[in-house]
């Protein structure tokens, strides 16, 4: 009877640190879900609002997580989410010349934070990616609602 008590203490934490882990699991599945089939504008970076581009910087999602984004160049690929970092591997780039300064560092700025990974949030309808102390904000502007 007194090593009952321990083993079944031990058995409900054993159990309940698996459940945190199916939920996170669960968490990245969600988020997922939610943003595949979305399109994104860039209305935002480190905390500057975006005006008057040529071009207008996007993300979008598509099946199994298929991420096309552009700034100057266009990046694709296949993302993954996990403990709400995304991530990019095999992300492929056109290499197009940018005239626009502010596009050519924010090429590179998607760059890393696609490939390296970046914590990925969805509130609002405003998607957030922060990498370091960087931080792109796009809000939710699909071809069709």
């Amino acid at each position: 009877m007194k090593r009952l008590i321990p083993l079944s203490i031990l058995g409900l934490l054993l159990a309940a640190c698996q459940t945190h882990n199916v939920n996170a699991r669960n968490d990245d599945q969600d988020l997922e879900k939610k943003l595949m089939h979305h399109r994104f504008v860039l209305t935002e970076v480190d905390g500057k609002e975006i005006k008057d581009k040529q071009t207008t910087p996007f993300i979008s999602f598509g099946e199994k997580m298929f991420v096309s984004a552009s700034m100057c160049n266009d990046f694709n690929g296949f993302g993954h989410i996990n403990s709400t970092k995304i991530t990019v591997k095999n992300l492929n780039k056109t290499e197009l010349e940018c005239v626009d300064e502010d596009l050519s560092k924010w090429d590179l700025l998607i760059k890393r934070m696609l490939a390296d990974g970046a914590t990925i949030t969805f509130k609002n309808n405003q998607l957030v990616m922060i990498q370091g102390h960087y931080k792109l904000v796009y809000t939710l502007r699909d071809y069709m609602n």
